[in-house]
């Protein structure tokens, strides 16, 4: 007897009942075994899933529009491949449609075992095996035997699509009954590619090759880093019966994907490529390569938060930025690593890369610059950057600029970008308005050449005097005494400025909120004429040990919120700096209440010490600044 599934409304309907009184795992458990029963009643349309540590939803898309073009069919939506996902798909396919194409998880050991039981593939695509799951537990060699499942559960009468590029996707031919069809540039592959060019402004064509047969293929993507993808998708549709001509005419009917190298021109003429679902630090030398070969009046390069760097994440940010100079003319790189870029500067030139803490600051420099012809990459992650919004504020008024969103959607899409959230504009700006005085006083003269600028960070209001975020504080005002001296006001700043054993000093105290101290330095710094190389940063160091001291003559901010805020405002790291410890070894701390509180007896006492100790660092700075980089003291 015929089974008949209940129209998409009535489904929806039934769904939010379930949900209703029994919760969201119900209708998980419910759908899987609808998904069950009504697959095997499934007998026209042919399935295919696809597997791989990267490329899945490329691989999945571009096969729908090369089998859509001709055929009738569906696929799981975005990258929804969690079981319940498969089964959803699985209800959605028709008894008179042609094909379902799914993409399969391979994150951790035996997840492939139900959606594989749901599925019954008829085709199997493999793309690579990559780093992107691999752990000490769960390495890549373990990765490619999860992957194996897919192509070792296929019909004799299947076909399995392997990448002949990768030995491990390769190898897997050895599991399969099925059929084999490789692809790749390997001359050794059935299905491979020749003549192969994207140059922006044109896009991504090759020539086809399939033992004599070739054909011509002009796509709509840019970068030739989809190849793999593209001949994966061309080998799905040949094991579904597809001539590489009619491939040929699917594939160059899709557009490119949201967030994956998507061009977006302007009104103006400014071309943006985004880039900007994910930023995984491997998948960044693609998008280089691009850049280079690219035609354009100027490339600019903006970089958000990258992932998988490893252990060494600063070190990948530096060598990103290293890259990125040899191919743009301005690299912009934004987020809580930004300022680690700095130490990668290869030219003497303020606008060859620049750093900022948050999106905000990083779109309104960007859109202040470019024109028509510009090339610009943006090159983030969905959820921790959303730089989307540079594009749109361009052309609407976006007023949520939070930097901790975490949505995994596009800003585009999101109701909540009309509402007014997240940090103010760059702390240059940040207090408008203060009257300048009529007569400058002695104590704001222009900062001598041998005078030093001794900067102590912390927050302004009594509530959070004597907490670990204001050791910079206490330090100048231990200095003012030890010195002699007195502080002078502005709306922005305490100064004072004297002599301290034999030097020539300036002790600074700005009065703002940490994360917006930079701004008022910076404004500070114009009207007294100083250069941030002859400023001393005094603060605060959750990673030392309470009491340690150390010195620094450059480098990123380490996650400070205040240094951050200071090297963005001076687009530099080459600022020296004392550190004083205030972390506690072996506790697991509430960070953000621990700086915020007062100091326990035994941690005061040792913070105490340790400012006297500060002292001494200021000096080897000032008198022998070649011999204390790194240079760590404890008390």
């Amino acid at each position: 007897m015929a089974f008949l599934l209940p129209s998409k409304r009535i489904r929806a309907a039934l769904a939010w009942r379930v949900r209703r009184v029994f919760g969201d795992q119900s209708v998980d458990r419910l759908c899987v075994t609808c998904a069950k029963n009504w697959r095997p009643l499934l007998k026209k349309p042919v399935f295919i899933g696809i597997c791989g540590s990267a490329g899945k939803t490329t691989t999945k898309e571009l096969l729908l529009g090369v089998l859509s073009h001709t055929r009738r069919g569906t696929a799981n939506p975005a990258s929804l491949n969690a079981p319940p996902e498969i089964a959803k798909t699985i209800l959605r396919v028709r008894r008179n449609h042609d094909f379902c194409v799914t993409e399969l998880s391979e994150d951790k050991p035996g997840v492939l075992d139900v959606p594989l039981a749901l599925l019954e593939p008829d085709i199997g695509i493999v793309t690579i095996v990559g780093d992107d799951h691999s752990s000490k537990d769960y390495p890549r060699e373990a990765i490619a035997t999860e992957i194996s499942k897919l192509i070792a559960a296929l019909p004799a009468t299947g076909t399995a699509v392997l990448n002949a590029d990768d030995p491990l996707v390769l190898a897997m031919a050895d599991h399969s009954v099925a059929r084999v069809i490789t692809y790749g540039v390997s001359p050794q592959a059935e299905l491979r590619a020749e003549n192969i060019t994207s140059v922006w402004p044109e896009r991504l064509q090759m020539t086809l090759i399939r033992g004599t047969e070739r054909v011509r293929l002009h796509t709509r993507l840019c970068g030739t880093h989809w190849l793999p993808a593209v001949l994966s998708a061309v080998g799905g549709g040949l094991a579904a019966g597809l001539t590489l001509t009619e491939c040929a005419e699917g594939l160059a009917t899709v557009e490119p994907f949201d967030g994956r190298m998507q061009p977006v021109t302007t009104t103006d003429g400014v071309s943006f490529i985004r880039d900007d679902f994910k930023a995984p630090l491997w998948t960044v030398d693609a998008c280089f390569k691009f850049m280079q070969e690219a035609q354009a009046k100027r490339k600019i390069i903006v970089i958000g938060e990258l992932s998988d760097t490893g252990s060494r994440k600063e070190s990948g940010y530096v060598r990103t930025a290293g890259s990125a100079q040899e191919i743009a003319d301005i690299t912009i790189f934004v987020g809580p690593w930004a300022s680690s870029v700095f130490k990668a500067r290869k030219t003497s030139g303020l606008h060859k890369l620049l750093a900022f803490n948050h999106v905000l600051d990083a779109a309104n420099y960007l859109n202040s610059i470019v024109g028509e012809g510009d090339l610009v990459l943006l090159k983030g992650n969905t959820k921790n950057d959303h730089l989307l919004r540079i594009i749109l504020a361009r052309s609407e008024k976006i007023a949520c600029w939070r930097d901790d969103c975490a949505r995994d959607s596009f800003c585009n899409e999101c109701p909540h970008r009309n509402k007014p959230s997240g940090s103010p504009a760059c702390a240059v700006d940040a207090s408008p308005g203060v009257p300048e005085p009529r007569e400058i006083p002695l104590w704001l003269r222009p900062i001598e050449s041998g005078e030093q600028v001794i900067v102590g960070l912390g927050n302004p209001d009594e509530k959070y005097a004597g907490t670990p975020h204001n050791v910079g504080y206490e330090f100048v005002d231990h200095l003012l005494v030890s010195a002699a001296l007195n502080w002078d006001e502005t709306p922005e700043a305490r100064i004072a400025r004297g002599a301290f054993q034999g030097h020539q000093v300036c002790l600074v105290k700005i009065r703002m909120p940490m994360n917006l101290i930079g701004g008022g330095l910076k404004r500070l710094a114009e009207q007294m004429d100083f250069s941030p190389e002859q400023c001393i940063l005094i603060y605060d160091d959750l990673d030392l040990p309470v009491g340690t001291v150390r010195s620094r003559l450059k480098g990123s901010a380490g996650g400070h919120r205040g240094v951050a805020s200071i090297l963005e405002a001076f687009q530099t790291d080459a600022i020296r700096r004392i550190k004083i410890g205030v972390g506690q070894t072996g506790v697991k701390l509430d960070v953000v209440n621990y700086v915020l509180s007062p100091f326990d007896v035994a941690s005061r006492k040792s913070v105490d010490l340790a400012i006297s100790l500060a002292k001494t660092h200021v000096l080897d700075i000032v008198e022998r600044p070649n011999t204390v980089k790194g240079s760590s003291r404890k008390t």
